[in-house]
């Protein structure tokens, strides 16, 4: 080898080896997603509802809530398959739902969207019953 290569060798290690450490400096301090809250399935991942779906009550389109609690309401029509629902929040998991009214916790301030998905007992099949609103918290 000649130096020039040598030496672009040696800046290409020294890249490998120093660049995932500043990248978590970096990362000290960022939230990270809560363990086992999983971002939103691809569409057509969604099974065929087969009778099921679900209506959100509240919170309504284009309300504003105040802190970072939201109250949950909807209707849900189970269906021969569904069993409770999925909560995505911005696409990213945050809750399961049984009964019809809940509390979406730790919503941060901004404009949001949520989507309820109608999903079976195995909590890993989603029917294609789905509805979304958007709202904002301050």
């Amino acid at each position: 080898m000649n130096i020039l290569q040598t030496g672009a060798f040696l800046i290409t290690a020294i890249l490998a080896i120093t660049a995932p450490i500043a990248a978590q400096d970096r990362m000290q301090g960022m939230d990270m997603p809560m363990k086992g809250m999983e971002k939103m399935p691809a569409k057509s991942a969604l099974q065929p509802a087969e009778g099921a779906s679900v209506k959100i009550v509240s919170p309504k389109a284009g309300e504003v809530v105040k802190g970072d609690q939201v109250p949950l309401e909807f209707k849900l029509t189970k269906g021969k398959r569904g069993a409770h629902v999925h909560a995505y929040v911005d696409g990213e998991m945050m809750g399961m739902f049984e009964s019809e009214k809940g509390t979406l916790n730790g919503i941060k301030p901004g404009q949001h969207t949520l989507e309820l998905r109608v999903t079976t007992a195995d909590h890993n099949t989603e029917l294609n019953a789905t509805d979304k609103v958007s709202f904002t918290t301050k």
